[in-house]
């Protein structure tokens, strides 16, 4: 019986090396994050070419998180645009702020990622997804 006990545990602290944990294995392999879809909204000035086009000038409807913290300023990652430009963004509660938004690649429906500061701005909690309205600023 203890000579099968000492048979196991080599053969079980054999296969340890083949597991990808500390120094003696490859890194492990993080998911790549989610993409969250936009819900459009029932307003009459969305329409699917306004989403992308330059000039964006309709009101669209997304879903948003936390960009990069390091970044400073009032703005929004977004494929909603395809170059900078200023707009209006609005959250649930009311509380609106203007800030830039910035092209990512990306779907119209995918997701979008605010700033540190445009989230403080709205209170929106850091740690949430916020829905928001996003309008072209006048």
């Amino acid at each position: 019986m203890r000579n099968q006990l000492i048979i196991l545990s080599t053969a079980a602290l054999s296969a340890c090396n083949l597991l990808p944990l500390g120094s003696g294995g490859a890194d492990p392999v993080l998911p790549a994050p989610a993409t969250v879809a936009t819900a459009p909204l029932d307003d009459a000035t969305t329409s699917p070419q306004e989403d992308s086009i330059p000039g964006f000038t309709g009101t669209a409807s997304t879903i948003a998180g936390l960009g990069d913290p390091t970044v400073p300023g009032l703005w929004m990652e977004t494929p909603l645009v395809t170059t900078d430009q200023m707009a209006v963004v609005r959250s649930a509660k009311g509380t609106q702020v203007t800030l830039t938004l910035r092209p990512i690649p990306g779907e119209a429906s995918a997701g979008s990622r605010l700033s540190i500061d445009a989230m403080r701005a709205l209170g929106a909690p850091l740690t949430e997804l916020v829905e928001l309205k996003v309008s072209a600023a006048s």
